[in-house]
């Protein structure tokens, strides 16, 4: 969707009051009803969910997905990376002669030209292209340990709970409430009055390439403050059958510093209060006692609730 690209562009962006404005925009396009597939594998967590209105925030790291919230390196060789050409060109000004200074850092693979430069001027006996590799080879494995740190970073800090558009979605109904043997929990989005709740939660870009934090780190091209968001709202395009919204929160939600955030919070999810299902749907195959169940719940706590039906027309709630 075009308006997710223009939130995203604004969400990050580095100029004044563009924060503001993307916020004003998802506002704008927040669905009423969001819905959360769930399975009844432990019936006593789900009650929590339906009558008290917890939700888990998971770890990226628990996630189907490997390449969740995760920054992946999209070049191969040193050059794009480096914001500090400059420096290289003044510290070899003097050291080359002006062809091989114009012919080096005018060309796309400068960083390359520069390593053979520097190999075959080393003075050493071992094979000049093997140097110039391990000049290379070293400064990459810089970059990979740097955008290890920042997935890891990502993953030990951020928790986030996922949403999704459509009750009736077949492909997530099976992989996320069990072979349709769950239910289908829907959040009346435009009853929830918190605030904050409500700008944390964000819709997820599908693109064919993730983004590549290193790369947008060394050009300084997102505000600090978006940086880490930035990579739990993207997502590889074959999840797009999922139109996933997520409520993504960080350690500034509950801690003042990190000198307060206890041990334990970075290796496990946590649950919050979120807002009381607005609707139960029971899948399909739900099994009858677990259906029982539910429906006591619910109208205990005057939930409505429906059960999805495979119909000559598709899949319908009854």
């Amino acid at each position: 969707m075009d308006w997710i690209d223009d939130f995203i562009k604004l969400y990050s962006s580095k100029e004044k009051g563009d924060f503001t404005k993307a916020l004003e925009l998802k506002r704008e396009h927040i669905p009423n009803k969001l819905y959360r597939y769930r399975t009844t594998g432990n019936l006593e967590y789900l009650k929590g969910e339906i009558c008290d209105g917890e939700i888990f925030l998971s770890l990226p790291s628990e996630m189907n997905d490997p390449f969740d919230s995760h920054s992946v390196l999209g070049e191969k060789h040193p050059a794009p990376y480096i914001q500090s050409k400059d420096e290289y060109m003044s510290r070899f000004k003097d050291i080359m002669d002006k062809d091989t200074f114009d012919k080096i850092f005018d060309d796309d693979n400068w960083f390359e030209l520069m390593s053979l430069f520097t190999a075959e001027n080393s003075g050493s006996s071992h094979n000049v292209n093997a140097i110039k590799e391990s000049i290379i080879y070293a400064t990459m494995k810089m970059l990979e340990d740097m955008n290890t740190t920042l997935n890891d970073t990502i993953n030990k800090s951020y928790r986030f709970a996922c949403f999704t558009e459509k009750s009736t979605n077949l492909p997530m109904w099976n992989h996320y409430a069990n072979e349709h043997t769950g239910v289908c929990l829907e959040y009346d989005i435009s009853t929830i009055y918190d605030v904050f709740i409500i700008n944390r939660l964000f819709p997820i870009k599908y693109t064919e390439k993730l983004p590549d934090g290193t790369l947008l780190a060394t050009h300084h091209k997102i505000n600090e403050f978006a940086f880490l968001d930035y990579f739990l709202m993207h997502k590889l395009k074959d999840w797009s059958y999922e139109a996933e919204w997520r409520l993504i929160l960080s350690p500034g939600t509950w801690f003042n510093s990190l000198g307060e955030v206890p041990k334990d919070y970075w290796h496990k999810g946590k649950k919050i209060k979120f807002a009381v299902p607005s609707k139960v749907i029971l899948g399909t195959k739900i099994k009858e006692f677990d259906e029982e169940k539910i429906r006591k719940w619910c109208k205990e706590h005057n939930i409505p609730v429906q059960k999805m039906k495979c119909t000559e027309y598709g899949l319908t709630a009854e």
